[in-house]
């Protein structure tokens, strides 16, 4: 495998790391809400450790508890697809000396790896912009 698709391949996952790091951030900070506003008044055993690791699948199952956001919701779960066929296929043929990243399978690869980066990048963005409707209360708002 060249530098060049190492590189490809690994700005791809990073993005797939982003996602999983931006949907833990989002659960993290709902479920401190929640606890913010029970306060004492009930008890909520959970935090933002229960969902450290948690596969990209099961932390999208657990953000749709929180979001409401259907088309976020189905964007994810198209997204895991391409995050498995990455982390299982693409990463595997690359590396295969005898029938891997070759001629135009090479630039079918590296189109789809450019589009799985880009839809990283875009995805992140939107849970980002999700937290925003409620970080606000977590941060500034005062205990009630």
């Amino acid at each position: 495998m060249s530098f060049s698709s190492r590189l490809k391949v690994s700005r791809a996952l990073s993005g797939c790391q982003m996602i999983e790091m931006e949907l833990k951030l989002y659960l993290s900070n709902a479920v401190a809400l929640i606890n913010k506003r029970l306060g004492n008044r009930m008890f909520c055993g959970m935090s933002g450790d229960d969902f450290q690791n948690h596969s990209l699948e099961r932390l999208i199952t657990e953000f749709k508890k929180f979001s409401d956001n259907g088309t976020l919701i189905k964007r994810l779960n198209k997204f895991k697809d391409e995050r498995n066929f990455l982390s299982h296929k693409a990463i595997a043929s690359c590396m295969d000396p005898h029938n891997g990243y070759q001629g135009l399978q090479a630039a079918s690869l590296d189109e789809r790896l450019l589009k799985i980066e880009k839809e990283a990048s875009d995805i992140t963005h939107t849970i980002h912009e999700e937290s925003a409707k409620f970080l606000g209360y977590l941060l500034f708002e005062d205990e009630v």
